[in-house]
């Protein structure tokens, strides 16, 4: 199955598949990757399982599922509950965004994500260094210029 058929199978769920990180950095600088992480947002674990029952769980933590070796999560929101960058709690939920799913990323490179069905990795991707930027006190009004 490819990328296409199982972005329009989710859809037909009521999600929706972005292709997120390096993927889409390299996609846009031309370069080659074989390497794709998806992001899917809108359904849950359940609906994930019944739509795809030929995936395999690989997450322990959070929902992460691999199809033909492409992994596939679910949106998730991290919520600290300790000292350090270890302790946190994991939300996962088909009311989570791929907003808020990006915010959660640490490097500005993870922070972006391309929805496979329409052609709007721009807004993903502003968004992403928007975000990142802010949490580390950046000025992120060149982003607008681009």
């Amino acid at each position: 199955m490819n990328k296409l058929e199982i972005a329009k199978k989710i859809e037909t769920a009521g999600g929706r598949l972005y292709l997120v990180g390096g993927a889409v950095r390299d996609k846009i600088l031309g370069r080659n990757n074989s390497d794709e992480d998806y992001c899917v947002t809108g359904i849950t674990s359940l609906e994930f399982q019944k739509l795809f029952p030929e995936a395999i769980i690989r997450g322990k933590a959070f929902e992460v599922y691999d199809i033909d070796g492409k992994e596939f999560a679910l949106a998730r929101k991290e919520v600290k509950s300790g000292l350090g960058h270890k302790e946190f709690n994991i939300q996962t939920g088909k009311e989570i965004t791929i907003e808020e799913d990006l915010a959660r990323r640490d490097i500005t490179i993870n922070s972006i994500a391309k929805d496979i069905l329409k052609n709007s990795s721009k807004k993903r991707i502003l968004f992403g260094v928007r975000s990142h930027l802010k949490k580390i006190g950046g000025d992120s009004s060149f982003v607008n210029k681009i």
